[in-house]
């Protein structure tokens, strides 16, 4: 056979094995619950007064006080991240209307470290006991380090259970895995997503005398899917 003629017929028969190749597409889930290393609590203050400048001016008052609360706890300047400063109109509805009832203004403290309950306690109660009155939410997340452990985890557990399924699938069908011919990740998924457990203390914030004994954070709950498609024979 010429040497064209045996290379011709080669490709089509490479084509036509293709062409008529059996596939199989499993979906690989993985779930993982882990132990927050990072914490982050977020104080909204917020101050009331019949004029603009008052409104401002007390809201200052309230920020600095908490920031020197803070500031007691071992927390530095550049650890106290302000943000979110507003200022608007107080509008209350009133005899079926609207009425301005002088300025509302708000402002954001928001400090963050590695997960410590015994910390964690501190900053609470000394939020709620501050006379800054502020409205207290917080998170739970994962450093940097532990958070790309727990994706590379989460995506050998999820290929994994993709292979166990197609493996149950093709031993239920008849038909052996002979290899892999596409891998989905990161499409339709982008990464782990975690469920942080949030807690807010609004109401403790009018309360001066609260007393915060424990608090235990949640295990925080990842997920991760792949998609595999493998080429499958009898």
């Amino acid at each position: 056979m010429h040497m064209k003629t045996f290379f011709a017929a080669l490709l089509i028969g490479l084509s036509v094995s293709t062409l008529f190749a059996q596939k199989l597409s499993v979906q690989g889930d993985a779930s993982v619950a882990v132990k927050p290393t990072e914490t982050t609590i977020n104080l909204n203050v917020e101050s009331k007064s019949a004029t603009y400048p008052g409104a401002v001016q007390d809201m200052i008052r309230r920020v600095d006080q908490l920031s020197k609360d803070l500031k007691k706890l071992g927390f530095k300047d550049t650890d106290i991240i302000t943000s979110n400063f507003n200022v608007n109109q107080d509008r209350i509805y009133l005899k079926n209307m609207w009425k301005d009832s002088g300025f509302v203004a708000t402002q954001n403290l928001t400090v963050s470290f590695a997960q410590n309950k015994e910390k964690l306690l501190d900053v609470l109660n000394a939020a709620t006991k501050s006379l800054a009155k502020p409205a207290i939410s917080l998170s739970f997340g994962l450093d940097a380090k532990r958070k790309s452990e727990v994706k590379n985890e989460l995506i050998k557990l999820a290929v994994e259970d993709a292979k166990r399924k197609a493996d149950i699938i093709v031993a239920a069908s008849g038909y052996e895995i002979t290899g892999i011919m596409e891998i989905k990740y990161g499409q339709s998924n982008a990464g782990p997503q975690p469920l942080h457990e949030v807690a807010n203390y609004a109401a403790f914030s009018k309360v001066a005398d609260v007393e915060i004994s424990n608090f235990e954070a949640a295990d925080l709950k990842y997920n991760e899917s792949i998609s595999i498609v493998y080429s499958i024979d009898k």
